[in-house]
């Protein structure tokens, strides 16, 4: 009998599963499989619902390891960690041994694959070319981090909230559309990451002639294929906290 790889895909926000459950299931679910399983958890304790900004993402990062490790405690064989911002992703790779992945990390090795200069769509203040603004930096700094900053070719926004993408509004697709048409004649992207729901996904994989790739299918699709291979994040780059062994002065 096969084993079933199970996955936990972490929605680190408040009341996740309540905003974003819908979104997950249906872009999870073109990639069941019989000897797959994807189970999706939230961080009922979090201050937040949304997350925008670093102190944001500084706020939840350790509840976000720990909705890992209670994970890796559970059973599941990989953690897909959620959130383009990636909240405790560096931190969980040091303190889990099964295979941690984030969103950003896995869309950016994707996209790498597939085109030499992609582009970011996701929700800000104000419309167009955010590269250098205060809500792209915390993406722009962990493209660098990973060694991708020459393939940047901008993080584009559409005027809107998280939560907007979470509910489905109507007017998302012709707004990311533009955004992407824009990150191609003006920012050389020909590859696009996108952001929101299976509709707006679905909608720039139709219309546009460049691959658009979703972080949510990702993470979870990397992490699968990690998990099957038995490869997890290498104890050398990520050493394990003395906080968590008995090797504390």
């Amino acid at each position: 009998m096969t084993e079933v790889i199970r996955i936990c895909a972490i929605i680190p926000v408040r009341n996740g599963l309540q905003a974003w459950g819908d979104v997950h299931r249906e872009l999870l679910s073109p990639l069941a499989r019989p000897d797959v399983e994807i189970t999706l958890a939230d961080l009922p304790n979090a201050p937040l619902e949304a997350i925008s900004c670093s102190y944001d993402v500084e706020l939840l990062s350790m509840l976000h390891v720990e909705a890992a490790q209670s994970a890796q405690e559970a059973g599941f064989h990989a953690v897909a960690m959620g959130c383009l911002d990636e909240p405790g992703v560096q931190a969980a790779k040091e303190a889990l041994e099964i295979p941690v992945v984030g969103e950003t990390e896995a869309s950016i090795h994707m996209a790498s694959m597939v085109g030499r200069r992609f582009s970011f769509l996701m929700p800000g203040e104000k419309a167009g070319n955010q590269r250098g603004a205060y809500g792209s930096r915390c993406i722009e700094d962990l493209v660098r981090m990973y060694g991708f900053a020459d393939k940047l070719a901008s993080v584009r926004s559409v005027t809107g909230k998280t939560l907007e993408f979470a509910a489905r509004d109507e007017a998302l697709p012709e707004a990311m559309l533009e955004q992407a048409n824009l990150a191609m004649s003006e920012d050389g992207a020909d590859v696009v990451i996108g952001y929101g729901s299976l509709g707006v996904i679905g909608q720039l994989q139709e219309r546009l002639p460049i691959p658009v790739i979703d972080p949510i299918q990702a993470s979870a699709m990397m992490a699968e294929s990690l998990a099957r291979l038995r490869i997890a994040q290498s104890k050398r780059a990520h050493p394990v906290p003395r906080s968590l062994t008995n090797e504390q002065e």
